[in-house]
């Protein structure tokens, strides 16, 4: 194992990571059967090179506790990892993550985060603990692979809308990832928080991870350690993607002033988020093209946030997207 990249002195401390706990948490709102199968698609995974040292943390943000009968019954099965449970109020995203981190500080452990509508691979858990082994310090975010509930609609029959960028395994990156599918080392988990100011708005992430990035630590890709997230039907709707269009580029604004854009700069990024649906618009017209004619009201509604980024303090972006699988797994 390269030492440079472990960045420590002898094969002790090499030693003192390979031994190190790590806490899987599932933050869930809601998601019984989907909930269900995780956990057991989690405790299917190989723990070996961890000397056993997993908790799998579900993290119930639902005050009814609707969590807690799948808890309870996944706990009678045989595990791969100790199973806790833990519910916490008030309700919101950053709420039940920065809980499973105080979780995690305790125990002196890394954490790795696995959104509850998503399920990973074989080998997920040791991709990322190998990639670990190798970047003791750095965060490291892997894959998440759409899963189609219902066929793609029309106006995006590629499905590139809901496809994310993907990079060379062990690459360093510039810029934040989304945190559904990450590894937090304990230097992260030690000292670090989500602002509770994306509570419910989302970009939670990405405030967090520029921060990081910019304070000098590492950010690294895992290309094995790969999850699929279901996409339902709800949100395969046009009007869905709009809301997440603007939701986001407004939440963004918020980041970007926090960590020093002014005005001017988020006006600059209306312009060209305009301009950019503008061509497309036009584009679309002469080609007949629907898709690049979405692509376009897209754009525009991004623009609108961005705008709108400048005055709104707060909204509550998940409670009207919480969509369970239409079946039992």
């Amino acid at each position: 194992m390269p030492e440079e990249h472990l960045g420590m002195g002898d094969a002790e401390e090499l030693q003192e990571v390979e031994r190190e706990a790590c806490v899987i948490a599932i933050c869930t709102y809601r998601r019984p059967m989907l909930l269900r199968a995780l956990i057991k698609k989690v405790n299917s995974q190989d723990f070996s090179g961890t000397d056993g040292n997993v908790h799998l943390l579900i993290v119930d943000n639902d005050s009814e506790q609707s969590a807690k009968v799948i808890f309870d019954e996944c706990a009678t099965y045989p595990t791969g990892a100790t199973m806790h449970y833990l519910s916490i109020q008030p309700q919101g995203l950053v709420v039940a993550r920065n809980a499973a981190l105080d979780f995690a500080k305790v125990l002196n452990a890394a954490v790795i985060f696995i959104d509850d509508d998503e399920s990973p691979a074989e080998g997920w858990f040791a991709s990322f603990w190998e990639m670990h082994l190798l970047f003791p310090q750095d965060v490291i975010a892997g894959p998440v692979v759409p899963d189609f509930e219902e066929p793609i609609p029309s106006w995006c029959k590629d499905g590139s809308y809901w496809k994310r960028q993907s990079f060379e395994d062990a690459s360093l990156l510039l810029r934040p990832t989304g945190d559904g599918n990450i590894f937090y080392p304990r230097a992260l988990v030690q000292n670090w928080r989500y602002s509770l100011r994306y509570n419910t708005s989302g970009a939670q992430d990405t405030h967090l991870l520029r921060r990081w990035i910019a304070s000098g630590r590492g950010l690294r890709w895992s290309a094995k350690a790969v999850v699929t997230e279901i996409v339902p039907a709800g949100r395969l709707t046009f009007s869905y993607a709009l809301d997440r269009a603007y939701f986001s580029s407004l939440a963004y604004v918020w980041v970007d002033h926090e960590l020093g854009a002014n005005a001017v700069w988020t006006l600059l990024r209306a312009v060209r988020r305009l301009s950019v649906g503008l061509r497309d618009y036009t584009v679309s017209l002469l080609r007949r093209d629907i898709w690049l004619r979405h692509r376009a009201r897209l754009h525009f509604s991004s623009a609108r946030g961005t705008l709108h980024g400048l005055r709104v303090k707060s909204f509550d972006r998940y409670g009207k997207y919480q969509i369970d699988v239409s079946t039992s797994p």
